[in-house]
């Protein structure tokens, strides 16, 4: 008898340590927690980062320094990363979990800016030297609990140039969905690699709820 009450007490103990294990695991992953990219650069590649980082600033203040490479703005909300010449990481062509992140050029290369996913907001992108300038994007966030758009107008207006969502019409006014009860008919994008010519015409980000944002 002892020993079968042992050995329930170990597989509960076991099952509580999984248990523990696996939520830890899943709350260290917050949403909109960026990657702080701070390699070292020589003289030649800090130059070249740091007039890039005076053009951004010069553009829209608020800016926080956070690495060699990035600026923050409002806590998270934005991050830009500039390119170095001669610098290469997995971190500069993926998007942090909480976020929609667009490259300047093609297959997720050079000046990248990341917004926030996990709360709805509106970005224009001339703020960080971005508008008509997206060639590839990818998006990391709780499978159809956002809608992120890409549009040819300000503040969130204008036609659709990309979406998060396959079925979304390019070239539809932005943003007529918001339909909780069809998200099962929706099929959710996570990249992009070449925008084409609809790249060179987006001018804001626009990020929605699509069904409700379970916490």
């Amino acid at each position: 008898m002892k020993i079968k009450w042992l050995t329930i007490v170990a597989v509960l103990g076991a099952c509580i340590v999984a248990g523990f294990y696996l939520y830890s695991s899943e709350n260290s992953i917050r949403p909109g927690k960026y990657v702080v990219f701070n390699p070292p650069l020589d003289d030649v590649q800090k130059a070249v980062v740091q007039q890039q980082m005076d053009q951004q600033l010069a553009k829209k203040k608020g800016g926080t320094k956070v690495s060699s490479t990035q600026l923050v703005y409002d806590n998270g909300a934005v991050v830009v990363t500039f390119p170095a010449p001669g610098v290469a990481s997995d971190v500069l062509t993926s998007c942090e979990f909480g976020y929609f992140c667009v490259w300047e050029h093609p297959d997720y290369v050079g000046r990248k800016v990341s917004v926030v996913s996990s709360s709805n907001s509106i970005v224009n992108l001339s703020d960080y030297n971005m508008s008509h300038q997206v060639s590839s994007w990818k998006y990391s966030y709780k499978p159809y609990a956002k809608i992120v758009y890409g549009v040819d107008g300000v503040d969130g207006r204008g036609r659709i140039m990309t979406s998060t969502l396959k079925e979304i019409g390019i070239g539809d006014e932005c943003c007529p969905f918001n339909i909780p009860e069809k998200t099962e008919a929706w099929t959710e994008q996570y990249f992009i690699a070449h925008l084409g010519e609809f790249g060179d015409r987006i001018v804001s980000i626009k990020v929605a709820p699509l069904a409700e944002d379970k916490k």
